[in-house]
């Protein structure tokens, strides 16, 4: 059933968001410390597969800092080292196609809240918003930097879509990957403060021992019954 409703959701974002679903060219969301080197990512795709041997440019911020061939896995990569905390804005070019996507930069020790898109904000298997969920992930990351998670057939392009859409703030969009998320970004000295998702989500991070929220009834989370609950709790 879940893999299902996973399959059902990925086609509507498509339906819903066009021209995710025809981009060319594609750059990863991440999370960085301040002053340390990151390897940005960007991927090259054909109709359907990834394509090797084209040409990618990465500008941050507007400022152009190099630019790189696709490996045979579709995948062009260049280093860059954030000299300050926040978002930059990261823009690749291949020929006449183009994507954006952010990098996240903080400080050692930076309690993240994960917030697991499919478990947790969205009400049914389609475009459809949890109540209130917008209003409160905008006052949670007024507090705490946000990443968000996808799994599934959920894919960052059309999941970027609908956050605009939909009016939630912008923060990185990164694969769940079966709890590797979290070992990376434990690795990278940043703290989990909170994860807020489904069971498997959740129970991933369980040695972390990070606050946990979740909608579904599980022993290693408070249930909740709604994101004024959330709020209310992640101070």
């Amino acid at each position: 059933m879940r893999i299902l409703l996973a399959f059902i959701l990925s086609i509507s974002f498509f339906v819903i968001c066009p021209d995710a679903a025809v981009a060319r060219v594609f750059v990863y969301d991440d999370v960085a410390l301040k002053g340390h080197e990151v390897m940005l990512r960007a991927e090259t795709r054909g109709t359907l597969l990834s394509k090797g041997g084209e040409v990618v440019e990465f500008i941050v911020d507007g400022r152009p800092i190099g630019k790189n061939l696709s490996g045979r896995d579709g995948f062009a990569v260049k280093t860059f080292v954030p000299t300050r905390t926040g978002l930059y804005k990261i823009n690749v070019k291949s020929g006449e196609d183009k994507d954006s996507g952010i990098l996240l930069a903080l400080e050692k020790r930076t309690r993240i809240v994960f917030i697991d898109v499919g478990g947790s904000l969205l009400e049914g298997p389609f475009e459809a918003e949890k109540p209130g969920s917008s209003k409160a992930v905008t006052r949670i990351h007024k507090r705490f930097p946000i990443v968000y998670l996808i799994k599934g057939l959920l894919s960052a392009e059309s999941v970027r879509s609908w956050l605009k859409k939909n009016n939630f703030p912008v923060a990185p969009v990164l694969p769940w990957g079966q709890g590797e998320v979290f070992r990376e970004i434990k690795e990278r000295d940043l703290q989990i403060k909170a994860i807020i998702g489904g069971p498997d989500v959740i129970e991933s991070a369980r040695e972390y021992k990070p606050l946990a929220f979740s909608f579904d009834s599980m022993e290693d989370a408070e249930v909740v019954e709604n994101w004024k609950e959330i709020e209310k709790k992640l101070k």
